[in-house]
């Protein structure tokens, strides 16, 4: 049996240790994720799921405990070795897309690549590539502030796509869209799944979105419990 591509043993995150104000948010978290897995973290406002996201992509370290991805333990390395495995290892889509105004859709594509040093022509053809499998093929040269939400959303997930990572963090990608213009996203993100077969986990509120998850994962009082939602709870947020 081939080994996790996410391994969180003994995970604890704690805000202002050792003061009056300490708070503890996430709690021995153990949790694995196989390659080519969806998983779902659900879970009140406030429960620390995008701390949980922001630590398995590296952008925040733990109290305690440990991640391993791909087998390799993230927080043994320092801050330059973790950027550069970050940068092609893990791909992050945030809430709020977090585009450059100042380029266009191709240029924030094409950006990881850059940072890895790639040459532009390079990483031109691979950002076009993806941005026609996202069906914004004809929005390549648009600034950011002439695109739709929806659009936005899903030239951040070409970026995060960009440098073909092992895995993807989704934090509330749909989470600033109306229904009907987050079901595309939601398809799409299946199909990036069957089709490159990466490993994608999304922190959501969204029941729709959760559904086209393997696994559910609700976050209480800081620890996980893999959950079943109820068939009514999709069908009224679809």
């Amino acid at each position: 049996m081939s080994a996790p591509l996410v391994d969180v043993s003994g995970l604890t995150k704690t805000f202002g240790a050792d003061t009056p104000q300490e708070l503890t948010v996430l709690h021995d978290l153990d949790v694995q994720v196989a390659s080519g897995e969806i998983v779902a973290v659900m879970g009140e406002s406030g429960s620390g799921k995008s701390t949980l996201l922001h630590i398995l992509g590296g952008l925040d370290r733990p109290t305690s405990g440990t991640v391993r991805i791909r087998e390799r333990d993230v927080f043994t390395m320092d801050d330059e070795a973790l950027s550069t495995f970050r940068n092609q290892t893990i791909g992050f889509v945030f809430q709020f897309h977090h585009l450059l105004p100042e380029f266009n859709a191709l240029e924030n594509v094409t950006m990881p690549a850059r940072i890895q040093g790639r040459p532009i022509s390079e990483a031109n053809e691979r950002a076009r590539a993806l941005l026609d499998m996202l069906g914004l093929a004809d929005r390549a040269a648009q600034q950011p502030a002439t695109l739709s939400g929806g659009e936005k959303q899903r030239v951040a997930i070409a970026r995060a796509l960009m440098n073909a990572p092992d895995l993807v963090l989704l934090d509330e990608p749909t989470g600033n869209l109306d229904a009907r213009t987050a079901a595309p996203l939601h398809n799409e993100i299946e199909t990036l799944r069957r089709e490159t077969g990466q490993t994608f986990v999304l922190v959501t509120h969204t029941p729709a979105l959760a559904a086209i998850a393997d696994r559910v994962l609700r976050l209480e009082h800081g620890r996980l419990h893999e959950t079943t939602l109820p068939d009514s709870a999709f069908d009224s947020a679809s």
